[in-house]
């Protein structure tokens, strides 16, 4: 059996909207085995969730952790679930959070930025250029 891909917009259907396209991509996720994604479609789900559909962070991470939590075939499953865990329980950005922990994975602890807001992360030193 081939792997399939799941682009954002079948999770949009699945978590933000009604109709016959969302029952169809429900259905899929229930019939259809070895599909993947990646975690540049988490992180776009994450933005138009809140963005386009002003869904709420608790929400979103519901979604979130359902995708993680399923069959589907995630690259970095592990590490999103670590960034899902500190994006729930802190004031952050998603985006920034799933960098402060790439750069983490890859043990490098000093970051350019002019962004304050990362002094969250303790094992991040901002410098600035």
């Amino acid at each position: 059996m081939k792997r399939k891909f799941l682009d954002t917009n079948i999770f949009v259907e699945i978590f933000a909207r009604n109709g016959d396209k969302s029952e169809k991509c429900k259905k899929l996720l229930k019939q259809e085995h070895l599909l993947r994604t990646s975690s540049l479609v988490i992180s776009e789900l994450e933005w138009v969730l809140r963005y386009a559909y002003k869904i709420n962070k608790e929400h979103i991470s519901t979604y979130i952790k359902q995708v993680l939590l399923s069959d589907i075939d995630v690259d970095n499953k592990k590490l999103l679930m670590n960034v899902l865990n500190f994006y729930e329980s802190h004031n952050v950005d998603w985006t920034d959070c799933l960098n402060m922990f790439l750069i983490k994975d890859q043990k490098i602890s000093e970051v350019y930025s002019y962004d304050k807001g990362l002094k969250v992360y303790g094992w991040i030193t901002r410098l600035e250029p």
